[in-house]
């Protein structure tokens, strides 16, 4: 409902219209900052005769829809997710590690003489979220029995394993917000064939195919029941190592196996039943979710869709109005576990109609831009086009646990018909700029999420009107 604000009489002269029009606004800035502390309650007209100018709010509450992301592709990120959680929206949601191992092909193996010490194989966790961090948490590596092929995988993707016997396996008390190193025993099977291969200069470790041809890979598992998930760098970290020493050596030498310059990925699996959004199970269309909430969970690729009509067919409805401020705002968010904090920004990416992310003509992906800079621009050719080297997010406040930021650019850039108008997808993503590129997909790289009531979502304009 529009609500013309509480006006002040006061005497005026003979003004240009442009001359009001700045008047009122600095006047209306004046009071919002002094006088009074709700904008809500402040407005001027002057001569009632003539010329008119009016503070006005407007609350709009945005409907939002549930989707799932289509060809959401995990390919070799740079880390993979392990583990995972059950939550009332989202129902069970299990994430596997699948991953190639290599060596180095010129290192020095084991001689014949060598005599086996041990073999640890490391996780190298460098985002972990979860609960009950004084319960012991299990995690499980495997060995992969069809092999990674030099082609794109998603968080829907999935390979076989030896899901009944481990290459290692552990349970562990992990430290929230602190680096942690698992380090699990390598099964006698594995270790002693890899070790009395390297000594024997089997064919097996000619070359990284040969060795891939012999052993595919492996896969990390955890429990979604003990409501924890690892976010796991790949490389040098994330492996195992053969140790071996000879008759009159004091210390152990290392031979590594590990995920280095591995082509890997993550795979998701989510049981739905009984939850909220049991029913939905096609990829890239909207879902109205029954019940009161809503929410966005990362690699799950479960995205939140803002229906941006209401806001659009609000524009078309005004004539002489300046925008002083538009704020987004998503929350409060439910209530969370301490370590399950959700992302700290989402990114604002026109969707299509198809529910894709919106692309302009250059195949770049277009997002709401931050204040500072233009929305449009001139495409080679003269034609206004929407920029993409400025994203803005809305920003997560953990004292009121509300997503929030200004958009007036973006809403004024919508009225005066530069932009294209869209429906909105909350990404969890940090934005990326000129100056501050944003080269990794943290969306595709944990669990986190966040929850939020449909009736918590809204656009709150204020705008000064002339007549």
């Amino acid at each position: 409902m529009k609500k013309k604000l509480s006006f002040l009489r006061v005497t005026t002269i003979s003004t240009p219209i442009w001359q009001a029009k700045i008047f009122g606004i600095l006047f209306s800035i004046m009071l919002f900052t002094g006088a009074c502390s709700d904008p809500s309650e402040i407005g001027l007209v002057l001569d009632p005769d003539s010329n008119q100018i009016g503070v006005f709010y407007e609350e709009i509450p945005l409907s939002s829809y549930l989707v799932l992301a289509d060809s959401f592709n995990t390919t070799s990120q740079g880390r993979v997710v392990v583990g995972g959680d059950q939550s009332e929206l989202f129902g069970t949601t299990r994430a596997t590690a699948y991953s190639r191992l290599s060596f180095n092909p010129n290192g020095v193996p084991p001689r014949e003489e060598a005599i086996f010490d041990s073999a640890v194989f490391t996780m190298n966790v460098v985002d972990l979220i979860g609960e009950d961090f004084d319960e012991e948490k299990t995690f499980s590596v495997h060995r992969l029995t069809e092999p990674i092929l030099d082609t794109a995988y998603y968080n829907f993707s999935s390979l076989a394993y030896e899901e009944e016997s481990t290459i290692a396996s552990g349970s562990f008390v992990l430290q929230p917000d602190t680096a942690n190193l698992l380090r699990m025993n390598v099964s006698p099977e594995i270790s002693s064939d890899f070790f009395e291969k390297l000594k024997a200069d089997d064919p097996v470790f000619d070359n990284i195919f040969t060795f891939r041809d012999y052993f595919p890979g492996i896969v990390m598992t955890g429990d979604p029941a003990q409501n924890t998930s690892l976010s796991l760098a790949m490389g040098s970290g994330t492996g195992m190592t053969l140790y071996y020493h000879y008759d009159g050596d004091t210390v152990s030498t290392g031979y590594p196996i590990n995920t280095i310059q591995s082509r890997h990925f993550t795979g998701l699996s989510n049981e739905a039943q009984g939850s909220a959004i049991e029913g939905l199970t096609e990829r890239g269309k909207e879902y109205d979710v029954p019940g009161n909430l809503v929410g966005a969970k990362a690699g799950l690729g479960m995205l939140l869709k803002l229906d941006m009509s209401p806001v659009h067919d609000f524009l078309d409805t005004l004539e002489n109005i300046t925008f002083n401020q538009i704020m987004l705002e998503v929350g409060p968010v439910e209530p969370y576990p301490e370590f399950k904090t959700p992302y700290n920004s989402l990114v604002m990416y026109f969707a299509t109609v198809d529910n894709e992310i919106y692309q302009r003509f250059d195949g770049r992906e277009v997002a709401v831009q931050s204040e500072s800079g233009n929305q449009t621009a001139f495409d080679q050719n003269g034609n206004v086009v929407p920029t993409t080297n400025n994203q803005t997010g809305l920003a997560f406040n953990t004292e009121d646990g509300i997503y929030a930021n200004q958009i007036t650019s973006y809403v004024n850039a919508l009225y005066r018909s530069e932009l294209v108008r869209t429906d909105l997808f909350l990404y969890p993503n940090t934005p990326s700029t000129e100056r501050a590129p944003v080269n990794s997909d943290a969306f595709k790289r944990s669990l986190r999420e966040f929850v939020v009531n449909k009736d918590n979502i809204k656009l709150k304009v204020y705008y000064t009107k002339i007549r």
